[in-house]
């Protein structure tokens, strides 16, 4: 009896050691998505559970014109909502931020979906049209590169092209220019203005790199007509059609096609429409608006991440009028699911993510 007694109470402990193993082992892969993590192989499940970093360029108080405030980026670490201000003194209103050409990125994200903490970064400004080159570790600027001589050049979206160059748009004269960080140049490419464009925000390429849409933002000439996408020919810019009456005209307000970005399935396009406080959800297998989609506030650029389930959105004036936040968006549901408060400037623009 006592062999038996002790044979049994043996391996009822073996059974016992087993479940607790067994649920330690359950326990530790449910909570595994709350992990962050660094790895380029799991970006994409990090960027749709909403962890990593989302990169900002602070505009501050002026618009096309350097004005007072905070002016250069905003660091937001999603996982623990906390906002790291850099201001930088070569900061002129930037509304263009982008990694530099030699980060690696994922694909068919046009560059702002990095695969692994960027060294430097760039910024565009609006006011005068220079771009900045910013060290990530020291958090100073390394190079200025001055826009052409003569050239409007107001920088509003900045985007890597199909050919791995960075592009930049303009609103102050509606065309699409390209800056080589490593030769210190800025160059016209000869795509948008004239009556094509007159003031652009965003640019995305279609996945064969043929075509490309550009958000006008509004025409100078004509106030209130609404803003528009013009799709053209990549890379000799000739038009192929426009997509009118993308934004609305708020009361008092004027029609504001911002910075734009296609899904990474390149399925939809999707453009900020920073007077009515929505973002425009263009269909383009047929070029035409499948959506309106209400954000609140003042929306004025958007990333998605690279499985395209999450998006990110720069919101300005929210919680309060001096102040902006990031957006976390369900891509598959096309609503807001968190708010991440605390940019100090009342003005931000665009933005980039990184694990």
């Amino acid at each position: 009896m006592t062999g038996t007694f002790k044979t049994a109470r043996f391996w009822s402990a073996v059974v016992a050691a087993g479940l607790i193993l067994s649920l330690l082992f359950i326990v530790s892969v449910g909570c595994g998505d709350s992990t962050t993590t660094t790895s380029s192989a799991t970006t994409a499940k990090t960027t749709a559970a909403g962890k990593g970093t989302v990169y900002v360029a602070v505009t501050g108080a002026g618009e096309l014109e350097a004005g007072a405030g905070n002016m250069g980026m905003a660091i937001v670490n999603l996982d623990t909502k906390k906002v790291e201000m850099v201001n930088l003194a070569e900061a002129k209103a930037p509304h263009g931020i982008i990694f530099s050409a030699d980060t690696p990125t994922a694909a068919n994200t046009d560059g702002r979906i990095a695969d692994a903490a960027p060294k430097t970064m760039l910024l565009g400004n609006a006011d005068g049209g220079s771009v900045i080159i910013v060290d990530m570790a020291t958090k100073k600027v390394v190079k200025t590169i001055n826009a052409p001589s003569g050239a409007s050049l107001a920088v509003c979206g900045m985007q890597k092209g199909p050919d791995g160059k960075i592009y930049l748009t303009s609103m102050g004269d509606g065309k699409v220019y390209v800056v080589d960080g490593v030769a210190g140049t800025i160059s016209d490419t000869g795509v948008g203005g004239g009556d094509v464009t007159q003031s652009i925000c965003g640019i995305a390429w279609t996945k064969d790199g043929t075509a490309a849409y550009l958000s006008n933002m509004f025409n100078p000439k004509d106030p209130t007509m609404a803003g528009y996408v013009a799709k053209v020919e990549w890379p000799s810019g000739k038009l192929i059609k426009k997509i009118e009456n993308v934004t609305k005209v708020a009361p008092g307000g004027a029609p504001m096609a911002h910075q734009s970005q296609m899904t990474p399935d390149y399925k939809y396009l999707y453009v900020t429409d920073g007077s009515d406080g929505s973002i425009v959800k263009i269909d383009l297998g047929t070029d035409t608006i499948a959506k309106t989609i209400p954000i609140g506030k003042e929306p004025h650029s958007i990333v998605f991440s690279a499985d395209g389930k999450t998006g990110y959105i720069a919101v300005r004036h929210e919680p309060v009028e001096n102040e902006s936040s990031v957006f976390v968006y369900d891509v598959e549901k096309d609503q807001v699911t968190d708010r991440v408060p605390g940019i100090a400037a009342p003005l931000i623009c665009g933005l980039v993510w990184s694990p």
